[in-house]
């Protein structure tokens, strides 16, 4: 049996801008940057050993329930059936930027979703805009339309390379400031997390997946009682 293995998990890297959640904009918090010692200490101290500056909702990452609900559970104790599981891959890549996923899109699909499944949802978006103003100013987006389609199906995970909730941000036509949609908060990220459906966010190559069903394992730091954290995500495919 042949078996092959795509990476669908971005670089971390140095970074000060655009790589997380616009916390500034949207609600004026400050937005920590990415910081990761990159020069060698082993001629000098006979070691490298680096130092990282990071948060649990950079790059390719995971939320768990926590991240939304005091009560809900953290990443460390995040079953490993839904960390590693198999998935169906939705295609969406004909999505522009600007627009959305909705649940007349996943149904057309015709997708095959088993009860328990891990749904893979991949427009590219992530490819090509990561790590720029356009990511956010142009979000490709999940409809709350498709987060109903979505929940109704009784996944175990969601994992995508756009945004897993209506979108966040617009520009301003006058200064062309990024300022805050009007309307409910994340209400996709309190639907499925609320029932305990874990979010793999911010993947990446997901174009690469040559197969419809698969199986995707997404690793977690085991960070005790955090609401997520940066993920290695690998799919396999098998003959």
């Amino acid at each position: 049996m042949g078996i092959r293995y795509v990476d669908c998990s971005l670089d971390i890297v140095n970074a000060d801008s655009w790589v997380e959640y616009p916390r500034k904009m949207v609600k004026g918090t400050p937005e920590p940057a990415i910081k990761i010692e990159t020069i060698s200490t082993v001629k000098n101290q006979k070691t490298f050993v680096q130092r990282l500056e990071l948060t649990t909702q950079c790059f390719t990452h995971i939320d768990a329930p926590v991240h939304f609900f005091e009560d809900g559970i953290p990443i460390d104790k995040v079953p490993f059936d839904q960390l590693i599981n198999e998935a169906v891959v939705i295609d969406m890549m004909h999505k522009q930027p600007g627009e959305c996923v909705t649940a007349g899109d996943l149904e057309e699909s015709g997708a095959d979703v088993k009860e328990g499944d891990t749904i893979v949802i991949r427009t590219g978006w992530t490819d090509r805009a990561w790590g720029t103003r356009k990511f956010w100013a142009e979000m490709i987006y999940l409809d709350e339309s498709a987060a109903d389609w979505i929940v109704s199906k009784k996944p175990k995970a969601l994992a995508q390379d756009f945004m897993t909730d209506i979108k966040p941000l617009r520009q301003c036509d006058h200064c062309g400031q990024l300022i805050p949609m009007e309307g409910e908060y994340c209400p996709n990220h309190f639907k499925f997390l609320g029932r305990g459906i874990i979010l793999i966010e911010w993947c990446t190559n997901l174009g690469a997946i040559k197969k419809q069903r698969v199986k995707v394992l997404a690793i977690p730091l085991k960070i005790k009682d955090a609401d997520g954290s940066p993920a290695r995500v690998i799919v396999v495919e098998e003959d």
